[in-house]
């Protein structure tokens, strides 16, 4: 296997290994006028995420089990990019917005008010796991949502590549 594979793919494990320690965010949305409002709790408290920067993961409790629903970055705001998903999952996007993934998921019967949760990890987090600088730079996420086995990920690997994660 080509080294430069095998490297993303260990950095993508060591980022979801952190990922998994993080706490999951209860993930509360509701369909306002204009689109979607969105807060996250932990433990009853409410947390704000404006202006972090980071990947997250979206996952739907589905009786006793987590099924992550989708795997995302963002370089300004997991607020903004999770509110955008919701808007999506609702119907509620703008003619110039898109989440394909979000589109998928609400065609499938995902909706807001089902039992969702998030975990991040941060920017800052991601700096002291992954040192290579260009691969920190990549789009991650596309090798992190096979790993989580995210269900609405579509730019993950239509290559050939999927047994490379088993």
């Amino acid at each position: 296997m080509d080294n430069s594979l095998m490297k993303r793919k260990r950095y993508a494990m060591k980022i979801v290994r952190e990922g998994l320690k993080s706490p999951f965010y209860r993930l509360i949305s509701t369909e306002t006028f204009a689109g979607v409002s969105t807060a996250f709790y932990l433990d009853q408290e409410k947390v704000t995420l404006y202006g972090v920067s980071g990947y997250y993961t979206i996952y739907r409790k589905n009786g006793d089990k987590m099924e992550c629903l989708y795997v995302g970055k963002t370089d300004d705001s997991l607020h903004g990019r999770i509110n955008r998903w919701a808007k999506g999952v609702a119907g509620k996007l703008r003619p110039d917005e898109n989440h394909s993934a979000a589109k998928k998921a609400r065609k499938d019967g995902v909706r807001l008010s089902d039992e969702l949760y998030v975990k991040i990890i941060t920017e800052k987090d991601i700096r002291r796991i992954v040192d290579d600088i260009d691969i920190r730079c990549e789009p991650l996420d596309e090798w992190i949502a096979p790993i989580v086995k995210s269900r609405y990920n579509y730019r993950t690997f239509n290559t050939g590549l999927e047994t490379f994660f088993e």
